[in-house]
């Protein structure tokens, strides 16, 4: 039900479709992406900064966030931010990818991620096409330590796409 009282948030039906995410279009797709980060509550919340994307690759920056820490972890980011900030690049890759395509993105089907040290400092974030099918996708993505390089958590996800079609 929504409360009269608030403003409407969120995109348009064109651009946002009820089974799908987010769909850019066009030959720069990280423009609008951008965007849309900044105006989806949970995702600008996260303070995700889009780098670039090219040859399926997208990179993103991520500031650290004490708020968001492991209470008892010795400032090290909580898990299930680790596993959100995969799953955001992982999927703005896809969304890029797919937007001079005949295919718009839908939900995560599958993440399988791989814990490997803790993040307590900025993070650089970048998800990579590996094969997109005419109903599925599939995303490696990586965490790693802005300043070290390090790899802080590596996943490994598959997406559901529709085909202009299916959708």
């Amino acid at each position: 039900m929504t409360d009269e009282t608030q403003p409407e948030k969120g995109l348009s039906d064109e651009q946002y479709g009820k089974n799908t995410g987010f769909n850019p279009s066009g030959a720069d797709p990280l423009v609008q992406l951008r965007e849309y980060a900044r105006e989806h509550p949970l995702v600008a919340e996260m303070d995700m900064t889009l780098e670039t994307f090219e040859d399926g690759t997208l990179e993103a920056s991520i500031p650290q966030n004490e708020e968001w820490t492991n209470p008892g972890m010795d400032g090290a980011l909580h898990g299930g931010m680790v596993v959100a900030y995969l799953d955001t690049v992982m999927g703005f890759t896809i969304m890029a990818s797919v937007a001079d395509q005949p295919l718009v993105s839908g939900p995560t089907i599958s993440l399988n991620t791989n814990f490997l040290l803790p993040a307590a400092s900025d993070i650089a974030a970048t998800g990579e096409i590996v094969r997109t099918g005419s109903s599925s996708a599939v995303v490696d993505g990586t965490l790693e330590d802005a300043d070290s390089g390090e790899p802080i958590a590596t996943a490994q996800g598959v997406w559901r796409v529709y085909t202009d079609e299916q959708y």
